[in-house]
């Protein structure tokens, strides 16, 4: 069997960059907001289209007086290298 290619996430993978639940993902994919593809009957996901997601979602600067601490998302380099340790990951897992 041949590793996915690297350019694809599952929804769990997904979730796991984006440090939420499977539920989410799946629901951003029902609602249009992420776009998913179902060969065979798994749902995958483009890193690049991940990526997009989860960036899409920037918490804005606001006035330390308007509101509390806004936590802050990570850097697209920061996603970049867990998709990259996901893909190490799977090719490790489905070669060995």
């Amino acid at each position: 069997m041949q590793p996915v290619s690297v350019g694809y996430l599952t929804v769990e993978e997904v979730a796991q960059l984006a440090r939420c639940e499977h539920k989410t993902v799946r629901r951003a994919i029902r609602g249009g907001a992420l776009i998913a593809y179902k060969p065979a009957g798994r749902l995958l996901i483009r890193a690049d289209d991940a990526r997009m997601w989860i960036e899409g979602r920037r918490v804005e600067h606001t006035p330390a007086h308007a509101a509390q601490a806004v936590p802050r998302l990570a850097s697209r380099s920061s996603v970049e290298a867990r998709v990259a340790r996901l893909d190490t990951m799977h090719r490790e897992a489905t070669t060995g």
